[in-house]
Parts: C-alpha cells; structure tokens; sequence
C-alpha cells in the first residue's frame, strides 16, 4: 500500500524581515488524510482551518512584534474538493513569488490565489499607492424614457449632476428619483437647455451652481419676470467653447441646433478621459452641422447621445422646407392664419415670420411670446425692431404684466387686429376663449390653423379641445412640424465624426448600448 495523502490547511503571516529583506512566515497547519476528505467538507466541498487569525495570533507572533493581528499582509488556505486544489487567500502585496515557502509548508501543487478585501493588511494599505480616480457616469434616469434625463458625472471626489427637469409623464417612480437628487449633495448641477423635462426643477435646488448658457438664462429670467418671480441666485451662465471647472471636472460647452433657444452639448473632461453628452439636438435647424461637427472632439471616450427618434425612420425636413411650404399654404388664402406651436422655439418663430413676410402678413406675438423672443435678442422677430411684428394680449392684464405689454409701443388690440387685413397670429390652448371672442368681431371661415408640435401633445385634453373647437371656428387645419431632435441618419453622422471607445443613447424609449 502506498503513504497516506494529506491535505494541509491553516494560517498565516507574513512579517517583513528587516534585515535581510523578503518575508518571514509565521504558520499555522492542520493535516487531514486525503481519504476522508468528502466528509471533512463542509456544504459547497470546503475544508476550512479550524483557526482564527486573531485567535491564534498571540502563539504565532513573536514577542517583538507588538503590532495586532491585522498589521501584517495574511493569508488562509482552504481545500477544494470538488475541484481537487487548494485556494490560497491572500493579502494583495503578497505576490505569487513570494508564496514559495506557504506552498512548501502546506505540500500544495495545484492551487488558485484568490484576493479580497478581507485579507487586506493595515500594512499593505500604508504603503499601497491610492487607486487613480476614474471620470465616469452614471445614468439615473432617461436610458428608456424620452425626457427624462438625468445623469451622473464624477470623478474622485466631485459629483456634478446633469438635467435637473420634470418627467413627461409624472409618476412615482420618476417623482421618487426627482425629490432624491434635490436632496443629494453635487458640487454643481449642468443644464444643456431650457426645455423643462431637462430645467424644469432647477428653481427647487439651492445648495450648489446651477450652469446653464447664457441665453438660456435670459429666456428663464424673462419667463420668471412674466410670473412674477426672480431666478434663484445660484443659477450661473456658460458661454459656448469657453471651459470652466467644476470641482475636479474640466466642462467645455458647445452650442448646437434644437428646437430650444441656446441648446448645448457638453464636454466633460479629467484624469485624462473625455465624455461627451450631447443633450437634445439635430442637424436639421438653422445652425451649421459642419461648424459645430469641426468644433467637437473628435475623439473621446464616453457618447452619451440623446436617440429620441431612434427606431422612428422618420425623415426630418429642415427649417428651411418648412418655411416654403409654410409659404406657399400662407399663399392659399386671404383669411387669417393662426400657429399652435410653442412660445419658446425660436427656430420656428423665424421659419413662420418669414413665411409670413414673403406672404405680405403681420405677424402677431402675444406678449409672452414677445417677451422671450426679447430676450433672446438677435434677428429673433419681435415688436419694436420689426416693423411688421405687433404684440397683443390673449386677455386682461394688471400690475407688473400690464407693465410688460405696455413697455411694447408695437401693439395692437383686439378690434385693431379684426379689422388689421392678414396676419399670422400665434396662439397656444390657452387661448381658447380669446380665440372665441375674436370669431365674435372677424370672420374666420376659410383661414388655416397650422399644428407645428409633436403629435403626441394632441392627446392632452387642452390641446385636443382647442383644436375641435377652431375646427368648429371654420379653420381648416394642417400639421407642419419638423422634430427638435436628431433623426438616425444625424444621430450616424455624429457617430462617424466623433470616435468613441462607449457609445450610450439616453431620452428614448429603450436605452441602447454599445463599444465601437
């Protein structure tokens, strides 16, 4: 019969040896014979010393070593039985060269060497240099949702938060997330654009920065001034192309083309790595792709890219087209025109002014509209520097509002308007009643309301009521819409321009994910 087989297990330590470098081992061994090794296993085919390193260390150490039994790098061998091999934990600065005498004391020869925490010493930790911070995101809200982003950027020990808005479609869940974020702590927040599914809970958080592009800040300051408020003093601007620090993070914003005034993608920059969140936004605006494309890194580590239209294969006309055919339906009638689109997109404000002019109408702003339009200054159409653009009141004003509306010198009441000859006038759900009481003193059989907002607004109760009822009004209805948003050909373009090693698509119905 051949010699018995043991199977060790046990204990140890290493202790530096001072003098002579290299390690002195302080051990503790059990032996098992190899034939009864099923029933020595415990219930996923273990054998385990039966020591304990704190226990035991008072009989392992020596007398001139005071230092606890966590001080120096440790180790425990275990026994596999299914796999027949030992597993030696061990501290993270014990190499596998420096395991030769634990294998000779414990006759191993086939074995794994498994790391964790737990065997990580107050010694190794000492000296052990600290794990380089690493720029990275994490997306909380918005990889299967549309308008619903928010996302975390951080690295080492600053947190900035990106988006800070109201979901499209309230629910706990979106609620729960919203009210988290208001409470954690970041050292800044970034907001790409106005649109309030992206700012729209910003005035709720106070205790850090909160950056957004200059106009942007203006459109928000002038929107607050209508309702009578102020724009929390935290609130901060950046301006295209101009890099700024927040905390350890270098930010880089870049203007691009949406359906919202002062759009921007943003460039996070730190320890060496780049990401790039684009924010909403197209190609198909009045804002040079080429320009902006020449502008962006074209390499960068991290996409974060908004795929609002992914999966749609919808084409995106551009502004340009819809101003024509906006003009050439102008062009049909000598009644009057009303626009259902939103107050704040600016794009669509020229493409219709100038539909309007090419037509020979005015071009009525309610004095909302005005104000923001205002704001946004430039060659936005607005009362007072054009002279075909009059502001009007969709009803009674007072106190500071007044004020605003009267500030106008282009405006125009409602009997002026019934009898002015063409406009275009543009309009939101709201006006409902304001609309009615003009059918009063104007006929308006025959004139056109033009739908330019995503369809998905027709389903709102107010929406769908204002449209029944200028159908009931005589107005003969058309959509022309171009989306604020990528379509997948730009989103592809985008792609080919800029390398990235992560591309990530957020604001859209079904986060999807890849490595290029």
């Amino acid at each position: 019969m051949g010699e018995e087989k043991f199977i060790r297990v046990g204990i140890f330590w290493a202790i530096p040896n001072r003098e002579e470098g290299g390690w002195e081992f302080r051990v503790l061994q059990r032996s098992y014979p190899s034939s009864s090794e099923k029933e020595l296993a415990n219930s996923v085919g273990i054998i385990d010393p039966p020591y304990s390193h704190y226990g035991d260390w008072e009989e392992a150490r020596k007398e001139s070593e005071p230092e606890d039994c966590y001080f120096y790098p440790r180790g425990r061998i275990l026994y596999d039985v299914k796999r027949h091999r030992h597993r030696i934990f061990a501290d993270a600065c014990l190499d596998v060269g420096d395991l030769d005498e634990i294998l000779e004391y414990y006759d191993i020869e086939d074995y794994v060497l498994c790391r964790d925490e737990h065997y990580v010493s107050a010694y190794t930790k000492r000296g052990r240099p600290k794990p380089r911070p690493v720029l990275n995101y994490q997306i909380l809200r918005g990889r299967e949702k549309i308008g619903e982003n928010l996302i975390e950027i951080t690295y080492d020990k600053t947190k900035l938060l990106v988006e800070l808005g109201k979901a499209l479609e309230e629910s706990a869940a979106s609620a729960e997330i919203e009210e988290a974020v208001l409470k954690k702590k970041y050292d800044a927040v970034l907001i790409s654009h106005y649109h309030a599914d992206h700012a729209g809970r910003i005035e709720q958080k106070r205790d850090c920065p909160i950056y957004i592009g200059a106009g942007a800040k203006r459109i928000l300051e002038a929107m607050d001034e209508y309702r009578g408020r102020a724009l929390p003093p935290n609130i901060a601007a950046y301006r295209s192309g101009r890099t700024f620090r927040c905390g350890q993070i270098f930010v880089t914003p870049y203007l691009c083309d949406h359906s919202a005034f002062d759009s921007y993608m943003l460039l996070f920059e730190a320890g060496g790595k780049r990401i790039l969140y684009t924010g909403d936004f197209r190609f198909h605006g009045r804002k040079s792709e080429e320009a902006l494309l020449r502008r962006l890194p074209h390499a960068v580590d991290v996409l974060i890219a908004e795929g609002t239209n992914l999966g749609s294969g919808k084409p995106c006309i551009s502004e340009q087209m819809l101003e024509a055919r906006a003009a050439e339906l102008f062009g049909r009638t000598e009644r009057p025109i009303f626009i259902l689109q939103s107050a704040a997109n600016f794009d669509r404000l020229v493409s219709f002014y100038r539909a309007a002019k090419r037509c020979g109408r005015i071009f009525y702003e309610d004095v909302y509209t005005a104000l923001l339009a205002a704001a946004a200054g430039g060659k936005i159409p607005r009362p007072d520097v054009f002279s075909d653009v009059f502001a009007f009141t969709p009803r009674p004003v007072r106190g500071r509002r007044k004020d605003l509306f009267f500030e106008f010198q282009a405006k125009r009441g409602m009997a002026q308007i019934a009898r002015g000859g063409k406009f275009v006038m543009l309009v939101r759900p709201s006006m409902l009643g304001y609309l009615k009481k003009l059918a009063g003193k104007m006929d308006l059989g025959g004139g056109m309301l033009i739908y330019s907002m995503w369809s998905g607004y027709r389903e709102k109760e107010d929406v769908a009521r204002f449209l029944a009822e200028a159908r009931e009004l005589g107005l003969e209805e058309h959509t022309l819409h171009t989306s604020g948003h990528a379509s997948e050909e730009e989103l592809a373009r985008l792609k080919a321009c800029i390398h990235a090693e992560e591309y990530v698509t957020v604001h859209t119905e079904g986060g999807k994910e890849n490595e290029e």
